[in-house]
């Protein structure tokens, strides 16, 4: 290596270093206008024009064309730092004016991980109890069935199509004060057999997180999420309380009813999930001439295809609206395929394992 190009990669390094100390005053000086909005009702906590007129002015203060360019991505980013420190950084102190309650977890799976890990870390004055069929339980992480039952609330983290029988065993153990409270992908098959088990003198929440361990970064991160919530029969306060945990979180939470609900997911998350699924199953790779178009969407393959087959299996047969969505799928291939290929029939077209190429 040339004592020139050492010279350079050491001025760069130096820059780096004083980039990365800029950046961290800027967030700093982000918490303080963060907490005297607070203190000031009639300001609000974002204001798009304002982000708007400071990446136009940076644009106008560089005559390099590439800085130009991605001035709105750098500076979009330090933007959605800013507001992320602000909500991470007032969680906690949110969640300090909530009850203490017993937070009852059914299933410890990678859901039910994460959401008693969430408890734990950002609602410290609730006691957690986790039920897992596979552990011993030691009255310190994991606790007796009936136990768990009989918490305030109780979250049911179990596979979608496990929910007839764990609430079939939960009825017998539930006391008058606990809200049961669902986080299953789909809700119109959820809410019905709540409904029918439970019947309607049982608190219940039904609600579906859209995040997951990787979305949340392994739950230190929830901001700008979303959350859908319905309530079925909890009392206003219980539900409040419920909603406020998230919002603190930095949740967006969207009411929605479980018809509204599967509905949208059919064509937003079952949809992904299947194309997804469609291209594990061509066995879609990365290549050397990958298009960026290519990588969102073979990033968002390998998000959804981490899964388990079980979840994908269950969200696609118990959402009402899902097969009418796959069958436009097909029905929208063929209508391609007859338009590309429209002298030959379906049947006659040769298997794609049939060709050569030449």
């Amino acid at each position: 290596m040339s004592d020139k190009l050492q010279q350079v990669r050491t001025e760069i390094d130096e820059i780096d270093q004083q980039l990365i100390k800029l950046l961290e005053s800027r967030l700093m000086l982000a918490e303080q206008v963060a907490r005297i909005k607070e203190r000031d009702d009639g300001v609000a906590m974002t204001d798009p024009k304002r982000e708007r007129a400071i990446i136009e002015r940076l644009q106008q203060s560089t005559e390099h064309k590439v800085l130009q360019s991605e001035v709105e991505n750098i500076f979009s980013i330090c933007m959605k730092m800013s507001k992320r420190v602000r909500i991470i950084r007032h969680q906690q102190e949110k969640n300090k004016y909530l009850p203490a309650l017993k937070l009852g977890v059914i299933g410890h799976g990678h859901f039910g991980s994460l959401l008693s890990h969430t408890f734990n870390t950002y609602w410290r004055q609730c006691e957690i109890m986790v039920y897992a069929p596979e552990k011993q339980p030691d009255l310190q992480s994991y606790f007796p069935f009936e136990q768990v039952c009989q918490a305030d609330w109780l979250f049911l983290c179990v596979p979608i199509s496990q929910m007839t029988e764990i609430l079939q065993q939960i009825k017998p153990y539930l006391s008058e004060e606990t809200t049961v409270i669902d986080v299953c992908s789909v809700k119109v098959y959820a809410v019905e057999q709540m409904r029918s088990i439970l019947g309607d003198d049982v608190r219940m929440i039904a609600s579906h997180p859209m995040f997951g361990p990787q979305s949340t970064k392994q739950g230190t991160d929830y901001y700008g999420l979303n959350l859908v919530a319905y309530n079925m029969s909890a009392p206003a306060f219980v539900y409040d309380v419920f909603v406020q945990f998230w919002k603190n979180m930095g949740v967006q939470v969207v009411e929605l009813t479980p018809e509204e609900h599967d509905r949208y997911a059919a064509y937003s998350i079952n949809y992904n999930h299947l194309m997804g699924r469609i291209g594990e199953a061509i066995g879609i790779q990365s290549t050397p001439i990958d298009t960026q178009g290519f990588r969102v969407i073979y990033d968002a393959l390998q998000y959804v295809t981490s899964d388990t087959w079980e979840l994908f299996r269950d969200m696609q047969v118990s959402n009402p609206f899902a097969n009418e969505m796959r069958e436009k799928v097909l029905h929208a291939v063929q209508h391609i395929e007859s338009r590309l290929h429209p002298d030959q029939s379906i049947e006659s077209r040769p298997h794609p394992d049939d060709l050569t190429g030449s």
